[in-house]
């Protein structure tokens, strides 16, 4: 369960057809920057990536000549409580509780900049191999 904060999208034209292809690299490339990305079994989603800090819900919908490929980015609701509880329990706890909150910023936009790069990759492989192939 997490607390969803940010929604993203992008528009790649010319590759409607190509949906399966492009989740596919996409996947690739993610495990390329070291995120394992899972079929998500939730409804509006096709692949999802979590760990400790928080999950990514990614979703690529077929429109009208072109992919409209997103994300959701949310914070882990147990990451969440415990930066909230750690500084009632103890004052001395805020140092722990901003340690945590300095290292899910930079998962955080690590995952962010690995899912766009990974978008952008996806979508120019499967360009220059229809090119190729014309």
């Amino acid at each position: 369960m997490s607390l969803h904060l940010t929604i993203s999208e992008k528009i790649f034209p010319k590759i409607v057809e190509r949906k399966d292809d492009f989740l596919k690299i996409f996947s690739d490339e993610m495990a390329r920057r070291g995120f394992k990305v899972k079929i998500s079994r939730e409804s509006g989603f096709d692949l999802i990536y979590s760990d400790i800090f928080g999950e990514a819900k990614i979703y690529v919908q077929s429109e009208d000549s072109y992919l409209r490929c997103g994300y959701k980015l949310g914070i882990s609701f147990l990451l969440f409580a415990i930066i909230i509880i750690l500084p009632i329990l103890e004052l001395y706890l805020i140092i722990a509780s901003a340690a945590l909150i300095i290292l899910w910023t930079i998962r955080i936009l690590t995952l962010k900049g690995a899912l766009n790069e990974a978008f952008q990759n996806a979508y120019q492989i499967l360009i220059m191999s229809e090119s190729q192939s014309n």
